[in-house]
C-alpha cells in the first residue's frame, strides 16, 4: 500500500520538528551511546538499531543453526551485525528474536553465584538459544553478562513483545513492554517520535533512524532495521539507503560475512513504484526515504 502524498501521520510532517529538536534534546544521554528502538502494533514489528562508535570496519555475518555439542539445545541461525572483532553488537534469530546494546553507563552490578559463564560473547550465545523475550530473560538471570555495569539491552519478539535489561544496586532490571519503545543517545526523540507515529512502518523507521543520527567522533556508523516477522533484514552505512537481505536465504549459503562499506549502488524505492521482490543478496539496496512513506509488508 502506497500513498500519492503525505498522511497526517506521515514521517515527513514531523521530521523538520525533530531535526530541529535533536541538538537539544539529544545529550540527555552519554555521547557514546547508540539509539535502538521497536516499532510495533501487534501485528509487525520492526526493531531499529543506530550504532555510534569510532571508524573501524563494520561487518554483518551469518552463522547457521547447530546442535550444541555436550546438551541436547538446538541453536538458532543467527546473523549478527557489528565491527572487525566480530563481537556481535546486535544481531536477529531465524525465530524473529532481536537485540541490541545502548553503552554509556556506570552502575553497580554484581554476580550472583548461580549465574553460569558462558563461552564467548553472552548475548551471542542468548539469540542463539532463544526464542521468545521470556526465555532471553530467563538466560539473563541465570548467566553472566558483565556489560550490564556499563550498558542495557534491548530484546524484542516477532510478537511485539520487548524487554530493556540493565543494572540498578547490584541486581538486573527488567523493564518489559508490549509497546513501540526505545532508547540511547536519541532517546529524548524517539519519545517524541514515537507519540506522533508508533506505526511498524519502513519509511517511519527510516525517519527516526535519520533524526537520531550521531555525528563527532562516535558517530552513527551503520544503520539497521529487523523485520522480526518477515526475517528480513535493511542495514546501511548512510542516511537513507539501505541493503536488503533474507535471513533465510543468507543462512541457506552457510556461515558467511559481508563488509557493510562495500554493498551495491542503491535503487530508490519511490511511493508511487512497487515493493521490489525480497533478494537473498546483498546487492538489492532500496531508499527509504521518509518521503517515500511506504507502509511494511
Amino acid at each position: 500500500m502506497s500513498e500519492s502524498a503525505p498522511r497526517p501521520g506521515s514521517p515527513t510532517r514531523w521530521r523538520a520538528l525533530l531535526l530541529a529538536l535533536a541538538a537539544f534534546l539529544a545529550p540527555v544521554v552519554p555521547s557514546d551511546a547508540c539509539t535502538i528502538f521497536l516499532l510495533t502494533d501487534g501485528q509487525q514489528a520492526l526493531f531499529c538499531n543506530n550504532e555510534d562508535w569510532e571508524n573501524k570496519p563494520i561487518c554483518l555475518w551469518f552463522v547457521p543453526a547447530r546442535q550444541q555439542s555436550r546438551i541436547s539445545q538446538k541453536r538458532y541461525g543467527c546473523a549478527f551485525v557489528g565491527f572487525g572483532s566480530r563481537w556481535g553488537q546486535g544481531g536477529m534469530n531465524t525465530e524473529g528474536l532481536a537485540y541490541d546494546w545502548v553503552a554509556g553507563y556506570q552502575v553497580a552490578w554484581r554476580r550472583a553465584p548461580e549465574m553460569k559463564s558462558v563461552s564467548g560473547n553472552p548475548a551471542e550465545r542468548m539469540l542463539e538459544q532463544c526464542a521468545t523475550v521470556e526465555e532471553a530473560i530467563a538466560f539473563f538471570q541465570t548467566h553472566w553478562e558483565p556489560s550490564f555495569s556499563y550498558a542495557r539491552i534491548l530484546i524484542a519478539d516477532r510478537t511485539g513483545a520487548s524487554v530493556v535489561i540493565g543494572a540498578a544496586d547490584g541486581r538486573l532490571d527488567v523493564q518489559r513492554s508490549t509497546a513501540s519503545r526505545g532508547c540511547g543517545f536519541g532517546g529524548a526523540i524517539l519519545d517524541t517520535a514515537l507519540a506522533h507515529d508508533p506505526s511498524p512502518q519502513l519509511a517511519n523507521a527510516a525517519a527516526i533512524l535519520d533524526t537520531t543520527r550521531q555525528s563527532g567522533r562516535y558517530a552513527t556508523r551503520y544503520s539497521n532495521i529487523f523485520d522480526l516477522k518477515t526475517g528480513t533484514i535493511f542495514v546501511s552505512t548512510d542516511r537513507l539507503h539501505f541493503a536488503r537481505l533474507d535471513l533465510a536465504a543468507e543462512l541457506e549459503r552457510g556461515r558467511h560475512s559481508y563488509d557493510l562499506r562495500t554493498l551495491a549502488k542503491p535503487i530508490e524505492l519511490r511511493s508511487d513504484a512497487p515493493e521490489p521482490a525480497r533478494a537473498s543478496t546483498a546487492a538489492s539496496t532500496l531508499n527509504l526515504s521518509p518521503a517515500s512513506n511506504k507502509q511494511s509488508s
